[in-house]
């Protein structure tokens, strides 16, 4: 079944056109906002040529829409013969972060959401928990030489200014003047993105109402595990981190 699920990927390679761009990324990872900046970026210089699929692939335990996929797929199908004749960016955060804003997405943002005696039991579990994040992290980094071109795109560099930004434009081929970019990654920081999505200005970002912890934009900071996870969650996760591939570039 493995295999004949591989061959069927490698036929859907061919459905999409050469070289479509893809943004990968683990749930709650920043990859909303990334894709509203360009998004912006685009209707200013007037790109609507443009196709960017968005895709989690596999690594979501809940759609917002309150489908709950087979959580065994991510762990049973580790290769990516899909993304062959496609350009790849994949968006990543520190997985501490991630899980530790991932617990509300699945808790509040979702139709039908998961119950969880607490947030230890979500980081701990098996299949849905921290080591979903470190095994998706981990399967990527093997599989990054399959798409035609692949591009590593951090969160936390997002964060710290334009450069990521202009890197990921450079990747996409988008050509946009400095001024332009600086002024919508301006107009896109976390307090007024918070503002937007509570307006419900926001047609990508579905409303499941306006306390921190249901938001989409929470708290959009490096490090926030620190504060949000408990003593023992944080040495789970940092025993964890161990087995991430140093590629990532990720300190315990």
């Amino acid at each position: 079944m493995r295999l004949w699920r591989y061959f069927k990927d490698f036929i859907l390679s061919y459905y999409y056109p050469n070289g479509k761009y893809f943004i990968i990324s683990f749930p709650n990872s920043g990859r909303s906002w990334l894709i509203y900046m360009i998004k912006c970026i685009l209707n200013e210089i007037k790109n609507n040529d443009l196709q960017i699929e968005n895709s989690h692939d596999f690594s979501e335990i809940i759609i917002e829409d309150g489908t709950r996929q087979n959580p065994n797929l991510l762990f049973k199908f580790i290769k990516r013969y899909k993304y062959l004749r496609a350009n790849v960016i994949f968006l990543c955060r520190d997985p501490r972060d991630v899980i530790s804003s991932n617990y509300y997405q699945v808790t509040n943002r979702a139709k039908n959401p998961f119950i969880f005696k607490d947030k230890s039991e979500f980081i701990t579990h098996e299949v849905f928990g921290f080591k979903r994040v470190i095994h998706f992290y981990n399967l990527w980094f093997r599989n990054k030489s399959i798409p035609k071109k692949f591009l590593l795109i951090k969160y936390e560099n997002l964060l710290g200014g334009l450069d990521e930004l202009k890197k990921t434009l450079i990747f996409l081929n988008i050509d946009a003047p400095d001024t332009l970019i600086e002024k919508i990654y301006n107009q896109s920081n976390a307090e007024l993105m918070r503002k937007k999505e509570i307006n419900k200005s926001i047609d990508e970002i579905s409303n499941f109402g306006n306390s921190i912890n249901k938001l989409k934009v929470r708290k959009a900071i490096k490090g926030s595990y620190l504060n949000e996870l408990s003593q023992e969650d944080i040495k789970y996760c940092n025993k964890e981190m161990l087995n991430l591939n140093k590629y990532f570039n990720y300190k315990i």
